[in-house]
């Protein structure tokens, strides 16, 4: 009885708010404490090293390798590392301002927790969960790469315990899902939807057959999944519908919407075409690829020029290893290796030949690595890098 009474009901409420804002509250404190220490050191360093020999002026007179020349050096980096945390942290408080806008207009509808870390996962799709088709629960992506990259394998569900079928076996898993699908769960329907269209990996579930891969996705997202959404959005975009730009976009803002990082990348870059750069940097931000870094390379939509964000940004990027993602590997890396490049000839005066601060190595390094992953698109900016180092 006692929980049914709106009146405590309204009170926990309440409190859950004033705690979230207890929080958010705390978060800013430290957040602006860290940014005054920050300020403060940096102006400190440079008052220093205003009393100084210029970098120019001691290499000049002692070269490239001498103890005065790489004392001089470091204390550039030193500098240098701490204005980079700066950056970041101011970059933080946007990103947040952003995150939190959205959430806003847009507030997550099936936030979970992860039932081995226990992390809150605010937005539930594809690319934040891996899913557990034995009882159709999940666990969040961080805790199964990490899995995978301890090769401790799951073998009973950790909600279930039941074993955990093996990737190959296509029956039990085919089996399993349509089990949940026949129940009317939205992402196993979007499953047997994306099997039924996908014409290589898809065929080991079921054989291609378009009209009905489309009737399971049009029946997850009538459930609003934001996995269909993008799915529908993408069918309306390649042609597997008539092509139609309006529901296109229509699909791919429902998902994006809906937390999902993947429509909320495609649709920031639908929206270059528009010129509409405040929802194009919106949908962007949260996303955090290398598209905003070269943003801030470029100073595109409002942002403040900034080779420290473009380095940070691209960066994030370096690690994909989807076959797909080569091409915007390719560009991330090349955004990286001209942004590491131009930062560290900013920051040296143009002197990038000391040993130990030289960014030349590892900027060649990116340049041919984005090279080597160029498929459909050339990566220009390389080749200009290259000849110009």
């Amino acid at each position: 009885l006692l929980l049914m009474d709106p009146h405590i009901s309204s009170t926990t409420m309440a409190d859950e708010k004033e705690q979230q804002l207890r929080e958010k509250i705390a978060f800013t404190t430290v957040a602006d404490e860290k940014e005054q220490q920050l300020r403060e050191k940096i102006a400190s360093q440079k008052t220093h090293m205003a009393n100084l020999p210029t970098l120019q002026s001691i290499v000049d007179e002692t070269g490239f390798t001498s103890p005065a020349t790489k004392a001089r050096a470091q204390l550039i980096k030193e500098l240098s590392d701490n204005e980079e945390q700066l950056e970041l942290l101011l970059e933080s408080k946007r990103v947040a301002a952003v995150i939190r806008l959205q959430d806003e207009l847009h507030p997550p509808q099936n936030s979970e927790d992860c039932p081995i870390c226990l992390e809150t996962i605010k937005h539930v799709n594809y690319r934040t969960i891996s899913r557990l088709f034995c009882c159709g629960g999940f666990i969040c992506r961080q805790c199964s790469d990490r899995k995978i990259d301890t090769q401790k394998m799951l073998i009973k569900c950790p909600l279930c315990r039941e074993n955990i079928p093996y990737t190959y076996d296509y029956e039990e898993i085919r089996s399993m899902v349509l089990g949940h699908s026949n129940k009317g769960k939205a992402w196993a329907q979007t499953q047997i939807g994306i099997w039924y269209l996908g014409e290589e990996s898809g065929s080991n579930f079921f054989a291609f057959d378009e009209e009905k891969g489309l009737q399971f996705l049009k029946q997850a997202a009538d459930q609003r999944d934001p996995d269909a959404f993008l799915e529908m959005a993408l069918a309306y975009r390649t042609g597997t519908l008539d092509m139609d730009e309006s529901k296109h976009m229509y699909y791919l803002k429902e998902a994006a919407d809906l937390g999902h990082p993947g429509a909320q990348r495609e649709l920031g870059l639908a929206y270059e075409s528009s010129h509409d750069e405040k929802d194009r940097l919106h949908y962007i931000t949260p996303v955090a690829c290398c598209t905003l870094g070269s943003y801030f390379m470029c100073a595109e939509c409002g942002l403040t020029k900034s080779l420290i964000l473009a380095k940070h940004y691209s960066d994030k990027s370096l690690g994909l290893e989807d076959d797909e993602e080569s091409n915007l590997v390719s560009f991330s890396a090349c955004d990286f290796s001209c942004a590491l490049l131009a930062l560290d000839i900013e920051r040296y005066k143009g002197i990038v030949e000391i040993p130990g601060h030289s960014p030349i190595p590892k900027a060649l390094f990116w340049a041919r690595k984005s090279l080597e992953l160029a498929n459909d698109s050339f990566p220009y900016g390389t080749i200009q890098l290259i000849s110009d180092v």
